[in-house]
């Protein structure tokens, strides 16, 4: 057995995978000191070789050495690698795997500098600016567009935006309609009232019982939930209950609220603190130069 060819191999595929020696160690049953030990010229016992490969998402046979083969449907290949995950990992390994394709097909200065992406347990670092927590964010900027998002555990998420020809402010929304959704959302109570859709997504409330749970007074709930549904970010309903018709309201396009109110605050956050690898850098856009903040 080859084991320096099979050490460089598992490293390799680990840092290809974004997945730390201790995250290997665990999957495989075994410390971070051995898996230490593999990638310096040693080899695990045979019997580990499938869990290895599992969690790297390769065959045992590319782990020695044996990559080549036939042309393979990479589209299939995704979806079958996807459906092998249990269902409530499958946006995030998306997401993980994204961001490799990114460090390592999108942007050929990425893939010589940065090692891996990383993946931090919490989206959140523990470093107050301002009195609020830093929400880790990062940015890949080219000439052809841009890609950014969180890569966490506790929250992943990606997002493509290539340049169209036209330029991005072709696709925006006219000053008026920004004016309508921004001023919607600095009136008293509507972020309050907002933020409790998102918390209950799935059914229809009346202005009391919003209200009621919000601690908000009924008439500015009122007001509030007529100012969320101008803005097509609540819908409401005119149902019928023993007691007489009244109305009811429930959250509009969720999908669009949820990435509304993360990038605000990305937007918002004082210093814009960017995830490279494993070191925080403070830049000032994704195309710009960065700096080492805090590793």
């Amino acid at each position: 057995m080859n084991t320096n060819l099979i050490g460089e191999q598992i490293a390799k595929y680990r840092k290809a995978a974004g997945l730390t020696q201790e995250e290997l160690g665990k999957a495989a049953g075994v410390s971070t000191q051995a898996v230490s030990r593999w990638e310096c010229g040693g080899a695990p016992d045979v019997a580990l070789l499938p869990a290895i490969a599992d969690k790297l998402h390769v065959t045992v046979d590319a782990l020695f050495g044996r990559e080549s083969g036939p042309a393979k449907n990479m589209s299939n290949e995704l979806i079958q690698w996807l459906r092998s995950l249990p269902e409530r990992d499958r946006l995030t390994g998306l997401t993980r795997l994204l961001w490799e394709a990114t460090i390592y097909g999108v942007c050929d200065d990425l893939a010589s500098n940065i090692p891996s992406i990383g993946f931090p347990e919490n989206a959140e670092m523990d470093m107050l600016v301002d009195a609020h927590r830093v929400l880790l964010r990062t940015v890949t900027g080219m000439d052809s567009g841009y890609i950014m998002g969180v890569g966490a555990e506790d929250y992943a998420y990606f997002g493509v935006f290539p340049e169209p020809e036209a330029g991005y402010e072709r696709y925006f929304a006219s000053d008026d309609e920004y004016r309508v959704l921004f001023g919607a959302l600095a009136q008293p109570g509507v972020m309050e009232t907002l933020r409790f859709f998102c918390r209950n997504a799935q059914a229809l409330y009346s202005a009391a019982a919003v209200a009621q749970r919000t601690g908000r007074p009924l008439p500015e709930t009122e007001r509030a939930l007529e100012v969320l549904t101008e803005a097509n970010l609540l819908q409401k309903e005119r149902i019928t209950l023993p007691e007489g018709p009244m109305d009811a309201y429930a959250i509009g396009d969720y999908s669009g609220i949820v990435p509304l109110l993360t990038f605000a605050r990305w937007s918002l956050q004082p210093y814009r603190m960017y995830l490279i690898g494993n070191v925080v850098r403070q830049t000032c856009f994704g195309k710009g130069d960065a700096h080492e903040e805090k590793s």
